[in-house]
């Protein structure tokens, strides 16, 4: 990924953000209350997977999923786990951060989620 396809992937994740934060919001829910967020990649075949996988751990977050995706064998699912608070998640500087480390292992970070 060059460095203009990863300043496009961390601004279009700030937006997706900022939408999410306002829902987030409407539903009641505090934006600074910690909770398990997930993390989702995708990783361009098994060997990326487990380089991600790794590196995630190094970084200290904990992979609960890394398995072929159901419909092209070729990308692999991985998903890890952090507990913090929506506010934080949505950091430019913790959006970098995923971004980066997705790509540096052949990988794009997808996005985050939490049950609300």
């Amino acid at each position: 990924m060059s460095e203009r396809e990863i300043q496009k992937t961390i601004q279009n994740h700030l937006a997706r953000n900022r939408e999410l934060k306002k829902l987030i919001v409407s539903k009641g829910v505090d934006l600074e209350e910690k909770r398990t967020i997930d993390l989702h990649f995708w990783a361009f075949g098994e060997v990326a997977a487990r380089n991600l996988e790794v590196a995630l751990e190094t970084a200290g977050y904990s992979v609960s999923v890394a398995k072929p995706s159901e419909t092209d064998s070729s990308l692999w699912n991985v998903e890890s786990q952090v507990s913090t608070s929506p506010l934080e998640v949505t950091t430019a500087f913790f959006i970098e951060r995923l971004v980066r480390l997705a790509a540096e292992n052949q990988a794009e970070f997808d996005g985050w989620g939490t049950s609300l």
